[in-house]
């Protein structure tokens, strides 16, 4: 039987995955602001993220990649129909 290890992230030792226990976050996760880059719409440099935000509703623009994808709402497939009929047709007569 195989048995699955799992490597500890600062001692480095192979332990086996039903014994292990990740390291627990001591304190609170800091995401860093984002680079500065040059807007597409209007050329102006935007600083930071409330800069980004402020400019994307300023100028009704979405990130893309962001956005929820929603499926197409598919109907029934016409060449379906035409075929029963033509079954039908087929069948009676």
């Amino acid at each position: 039987m195989r048995k699955r290890y799992i490597q500890h992230p600062v001692t480095l030792e192979l332990v086996p995955a039903e014994e292990y226990e990740s390291p627990r976050v001591q304190g609170p996760m800091v995401i860093p602001d984002i680079q500065p880059y040059r807007s597409m719409a209007t050329g102006e440099m935007i600083m930071g993220r409330r800069q980004h935000r402020e400019h994307l509703k300023q100028h009704r623009l979405i990130e893309i990649g962001n956005e929820k994808q929603v499926a197409p709402k598919r109907g029934p497939d016409p060449t379906i129909k035409r075929d029963v009929i033509e079954a039908v047709r087929r069948h009676m007569g």
